[in-house]
């Protein structure tokens, strides 16, 4: 299972989830959910977006875990 890991690229970057919210167009719930470390199904166009907005690809910002 892949979790996304957006924490350490919002703060190399010091973006608040507001700024985010702002330039992305996503829903706060999307973002929450985003930055809250816990499974979520996202859609490839949920992670492009994000992906855009730090200038990185969607790999970067999923980890692996394992199914609990």
């Amino acid at each position: 299972m892949y979790i996304v890991n957006l924490y350490n690229v919002r703060w190399k970057r010091k973006y608040t989830q507001k700024e985010i919210i702002e330039a992305t167009k996503l829903s706060v719930d999307t973002v929450n959910k985003l930055f809250s470390g816990k499974y979520h199904d996202y859609r490839i166009s949920t992670l492009e977006t994000i992906s855009k907005f730090f200038d990185c690809k969607i790999h970067d910002i999923l980890i692996e875990v394992e199914d609990k």
